[in-house]
């Protein structure tokens, strides 16, 4: 029966986190900020893979408001740098697929700045629009993933819309879920830059 009750009371949290992103749910798509999305270790390999249609990155996308620029196509598919510059994405979001950047045991953003640099001087990057307007957000996987892509999404609206997320606190929400519902001690750096006051 306790478990039934936290399991209960952990449900309406969580209605409650994703009922924070209704602002955003019937912006029409004119008016969604153009967002790609890839791994870290894609672009470090020069991979130029994305997340489609069916994916869980592709549902956080769309739950922030964004408009998922590979959303015409199907799961993983692998795009082309021409493409990539014909859609000319707002917004670049990078996964961290091995905790290598960002995660429970991260302490710093320093290897992270050291990515964003280079995804900035990047020759297929360097001439979106995202970042002429230093529009580059990276984000630990497992928060886009799965059962916790809600968690991702706030961290993704937070940087699509900052005007309208101005109360939000991503970092404090993934707090209360290590520490309310999972009894873990919260540490590490999830998200970048980031979004905490």
């Amino acid at each position: 029966m306790v478990k039934k009750k936290k399991a209960d009371s952990f449900l309406k949290w969580k209605v409650e986190k994703i009922a924070t992103l209704d602002k955003v749910k019937d912006l029409p798509s004119d008016k969604r900020v153009k967002v790609f999305f890839m791994t870290i270790s894609n672009f470090e390999k020069e991979k130029w893979g994305t997340f489609g249609s069916g994916t869980a990155a592709h549902q956080g996308i769309e739950m922030a408001g964004g408009n998922n620029v590979a959303r015409e196509l199907k799961d993983y598919p692998d795009v082309s740098p021409e493409w990539i510059l014909q859609q000319n994405p707002e917004v670049l979001v990078f996964a961290d697929t091995a905790e290598d950047y960002l995660g429970f045991k991260i302490t710093d953003y320093g290897n992270v700045e050291i990515l964003k640099d280079k995804i900035t001087k990047n020759k297929v990057f360097s001439k979106t629009d995202a970042v002429q307007k230093d529009r580059i957000y990276l984000i630990r996987r497992t928060l886009v993933g799965a059962d916790k892509t809600y968690l991702g999404a706030l961290y993704l609206a937070k940087w699509f819309y900052p005007d309208q997320f101005k109360d939000l606190d991503p970092d404090k929400v993934l707090k209360e879920y290590y520490e309310k519902w999972l009894d873990i001690p919260f540490q590490g750096k999830w998200a970048y830059p980031p979004t905490s006051k």
